[in-house]
C-alpha cells in the first residue's frame, strides 16, 4: 500500500468547488483503484491544503495516472484553478488503519468555511 501526499493552493472561493470536484471524481477514481482519498484543510487560518491518497500499489497508481480518465477529470475549470504541488509518495510500513471505528464516521463533504476553528471567534 502507499500513500500520496500532496499540498495544493487552493483559492478561498474555489474551496466549495473543489470539494464537490473531489466528491463528483470520486466513483472514477475508486473504479481506478484509489482506497481513501482525505482533504485536510489547516485547523487555524495558517497553511496550505493537503490531499492524501492512498493506492494499493505503486503500480495501480501509475495506471491511474496514465488514464484518460484521469485525464479527463483534470481537464476541468476546477482543476484549472488550483495550483498543485509535486506529489510525494511513501510506502506504508506500520500503522493501522481502524475500519470499525471509521464506519461510524460521516462520509459527507461540507462547506469548509462554515468550520469554525478554535483560534477564531464566532460571529454573533
Amino acid at each position: 500500500m502507499i500513500v500520496c501526499l500532496r499540498t495544493v493552493g487552493v483559492p478561498v472561493a474555489e474551496r466549495p468547488r473543489y470539494l464537490e470536484w473531489i466528491a463528483q471524481g470520486r466513483q472514477v477514481r475508486q473504479d481506478h483503484g484509489i482506497l481513501a482519498e482525505l482533504v485536510l484543510e489547516p485547523a487555524t487560518s495558517e497553511g496550505e491544503t493537503v490531499v492524501i491518497t492512498i493506492w494499493p500499489s505503486h503500480e495501480v497508481f501509475d495506471a491511474w495516472i496514465n488514464t484518460p480518465d484521469r485525464d479527463r477529470l483534470t481537464a476541468s475549470e476546477v482543476h484549472a484553478a488550483v495550483d498543485y504541488r509535486p506529489i510525494t509518495r511513501y510506502d506504508v510500513v506500520g500503522g493501522y488503519l481502524n475500519v470499525p471505528g471509521l464506519a461510524g464516521v460521516p462520509d459527507a463533504y461540507f462547506d469548509a468555511q462554515s468550520r469554525s476553528h478554535p483560534d477564531e471567534k464566532e460571529s454573533p
